[in-house]
């Protein structure tokens, strides 16, 4: 009989777990917005976390001590996490276009005009440094992977610190920012445009820090080798989706709305019209 190269899966309380916690999570937090008390978002909090935590010590086991994953069970993971990021791209997507469309037909409630007349937030200063912050952590990020394939694990684990520091800084610039930002998120649709993506990104930002630590822990300990480290890759990657997610979060909340770039749809048109016109003569 061939062997199959792939395990089977021990029967796991986690899934369900995650699942009901990740409800019951976005349950309280739409309470707490209506005015109920945070404690309740903070107990599904505690719950998602150690569901998530245990269900990931169980993959860690299986891989590392059990040698469950084999090539083509790699392989599986590594099309899953794909689709994870796809369907990320997906849910940023529907942000962007709650914020382009509010942006490009602006209408009566808006006074035709986007942004609204109120005090937007600055392209320069805080953001244009954590734009930097950002950006800055790309090269040391590949460069702890190639060290970590050329088994230079000092290498890998200093880089990754970088990139770890670096993140951290900009979490706490973003907090700072919008903590003393000049509107709230009941501002209109311009607040609400603003503050989800620019929020929404921070929490994968913490996300992806978290990713990167376990990564850094689980290379401490030695549980990578030069050909085995699907972690150390996922983390990467996935600090490379929140690197592009923020250049277009950059581009649309900041600069869209502060160096004059306010065009509506019709103006687009127009201009295209004319451009097209003038070079066909």
């Amino acid at each position: 009989m061939k062997r199959c190269p792939f395990h089977r899966v021990d029967p796991s309380p986690w899934p369900l777990l995650t699942a009901w916690s990740l409800g019951f999570t976005a349950m309280m937090f739409a309470q707490f917005l209506h005015g109920d008390p945070i404690w309740r978002v903070l107990v599904g909090l505690c719950l998602l976390v150690s569901s998530v935590y245990w269900w990931f010590v169980d993959i860690v086991t299986e891989a590392t001590f059990l040698g469950k994953h084999t090539r083509r069970v790699q392989r599986g993971v590594r099309i899953g996490f794909c689709m994870f990021l796809v369907s990320e791209t997906m849910f940023f997507a529907s942000f962007f276009w709650a914020f382009f469309h509010s942006a490009l037909a602006p209408g009566m409630a808006l006074g035709f005009f986007w942004p609204p007349q109120i005090y937007t937030m600055s392209c320069w200063g805080l953001p244009l440094l954590n734009t930097s912050l950002l950006l800055s952590t790309v090269c040391p990020c590949n460069l702890a992977q190639a060290a970590l394939k050329a088994a230079e694990l000092k290498t890998a684990l200093i880089t990754l610190g970088i990139v770890m520091i670096l993140g951290g800084c900009f979490v706490v610039c973003q907090g700072y920012e919008i903590y003393s930002a000049k509107f709230t998120i009941a501002d209109g649709i311009y607040g609400s445009c603003f503050f989800s993506l620019t929020g929404l990104h921070g929490l994968h930002v913490i996300g992806g820090l978290v990713f990167l630590f376990v990564a850094w822990n689980r290379a401490r300990l030695g549980h990578f080798s030069s050909a085995r480290h699907l972690n150390l890759t996922f983390a990467v990657w996935y600090w490379h989706f929140v690197d592009v997610i923020w250049i277009f979060v950059y581009s649309a909340a900041y600069l869209w709305s502060n160096l004059g770039w306010q065009w509506t749809f019709d103006d687009a048109f127009n201009k295209v019209n004319w451009a097209l016109g003038y070079l066909m003569g």
